[in-house]
């Protein structure tokens, strides 16, 4: 592959994730005008959920338990329900990453000795992550989160060891800024 397919190749890629997230964003003020639960909490405030929460919002188990009653009402009312549920843990967790992201942005800028390729690396998670999370909003919609479970849950992991890895920075930056402090 030559260098100018590649290059066209990341551009449409690029566009593509662009495309994603504004789809995601304008589906989660949809869902939130449509509904009483707020999706835009603070987002200081904002964590990402125990594992265990993913693994559950998109389990089919509860949707068997539901089928097996043979109402309608209360599996529509389900689909709905748990969906709304989905939506909003993929929202929460798009601003969760992204309020990680500034973070370690803020973080950077007081820091001295940067690895290029670590923050490469950092970014492109932080980028795989924002481009699941919009096609997770698009896939909930027209497939219900059961069938997406197993992209959910691999959202999930990837969050997780980008806090990680956020928190790590800031440790070890912290314990820097707190050592040269001592040796003044």
């Amino acid at each position: 592959m030559g260098i100018p397919t590649a290059l066209l190749l990341g551009t449409v890629l690029l566009l593509l994730l662009l495309l994603m997230a504004a789809r995601g964003s304008a589906a989660a003020r949809e869902v939130s005008s449509r509904s009483d639960t707020p999706l835009f909490e603070e987002e200081a405030s904002l964590d990402l959920c125990p594992a265990e929460f993913v693994t559950r919002i998109f389990c089919p188990d509860d949707w068997e338990f539901v089928s097996s009653t043979r109402s309608h009402q209360l599996q529509e009312l389900f689909r709905r329900e748990r969906k709304l549920v989905a939506l909003v843990w993929v929202h929460q967790t798009s601003i969760a990453i992204r309020r990680i992201m500034r973070e370690h942005t803020a973080a950077t800028r007081q820091s001295h000795d940067l690895h290029f390729a670590t923050e490469t690396k950092l970014v492109l998670l932080y980028a795989e992550l924002m481009f699941i999370c919009g096609m997770l909003f698009l896939a909930i919609q027209a497939a219900g989160p059961q069938r997406v479970r197993g992209l959910a849950v691999y959202a999930g992991a990837l969050s997780g060891r980008l806090a990680q890895a956020q928190h790590d920075f800031q440790a070890v930056t912290t314990g820097r800024e707190f050592h040269g402090f001592e040796s003044s």
